[in-house]
């Protein structure tokens, strides 16, 4: 039977798996099997972006592997959405980070990247990412930054850590600018630890309970598939370091009936459109004419 699409969130978006590879081995990784399962399509890729470019869709994230592995294709792809909001998310690494810095701090389409860092030093961080970039290097991104650290072992966030966590990256930020809105931590819980029916919930949750005892609550934002609270390091929002708890699901499609509620349209290395992690299809010829794809 036919099924009938809806858009979920308001900043959707779709999300491009670069037609290159990474050299990390991320335990928590979720795309790493694909890129090992498909062949990467760089001209299909191409194809396909030219459709997004004259669709309703208004933002595009880029993300891996790793983007800044060949700053050159990651320019080439960039240019044909330059008429939408792009963000990049990146590990960083010292291998083209002046070029692929230069080109973020250019490109007037790129408004942010995202930027993995999962323990609580560059030392330890060096364990886990090969040859990333010192942190000093972000401070020359000219564009925000968000740090995202994702949880992948027991208790990482607890309220100790998390000081540990802001204390290495508000220096950064205030290296970056005087305003401290320009670098926020992003802390990312297990996606496998939330469901539909624990998402929304805050008042068990130890990481919110921790994070409200010492800094200020700001606001909670939520769709059907993800939720994050933020908090800053102070009393005031005006220039103060931001902390923001971010929990999502496994999936980006919501089923209600006869109806499919996407969240995020995927653009997988191998040039394929999906609306969903696992490479959903089904019924997608519906979803391209809502999309004006």
């Amino acid at each position: 039977m036919l099924k009938d699409f809806i858009i979920g969130r308001n900043d959707f978006s779709i999300t491009v798996y670069v037609p290159w590879n990474c050299t990390n081995n991320c335990k928590f990784c979720s795309s790493k099997k694909d890129y090992n399962l498909f062949k990467s399509n760089f001209e299909r890729v191409k194809e396909q972006l030219k459709r997004i470019r004259n669709s309703i869709v208004p933002i595009v994230v880029f993300t891996g592997g790793e983007p800044s592995a060949d700053v050159e294709k990651l320019t080439e792809l960039i240019t044909i959405v330059n008429n939408k909001i792009v963000y990049i998310n990146t590990t960083l690494p010292k291998k083209n980070s002046e070029d692929f810095i230069r080109l973020v701090n250019t490109t007037e389409c790129i408004k942010g990247i995202s930027i993995s860092r999962h323990s609580l030093t560059y030392a330890e961080d060096c364990t886990m990412l090969r040859n990333i970039c010192e942190d000093e290097t972000i401070a020359k991104i000219e564009k925000p930054v968000r740090i995202n650290v994702v949880a992948y072992k027991e208790n990482q966030f607890c309220i100790e850590n998390i000081e540990k966590y802001i204390q290495r990256w508000k220096k950064i930020g205030r290296q970056k600018s005087d305003n401290y809105k320009s670098l926020i931590l992003n802390l990312r819980a297990n996606y496998n630890l939330q469901n539909k029916t624990n998402l929304h919930e805050l008042e068990d949750d130890k990481v919110i309970n921790d994070l409200a005892t010492k800094y200020h609550y700001y606001k909670h934002t939520f769709c059907n598939v993800c939720d994050t609270c933020v908090f800053f390091e102070g009393s005031k929002k005006d220039n103060l370091f931001e902390i923001d708890y971010h929990r999502g699901l496994s999936t980006t499609t919501i089923y209600f009936g006869n109806v499919i509620e996407v969240n995020d349209l995927i653009l997988l290395q191998n040039g394929t459109l999906a609306y969903d992690w696992d490479g959903k299809r089904d019924y997608i010829d519906a979803l391209f004419k809502l999309l004006d794809i």
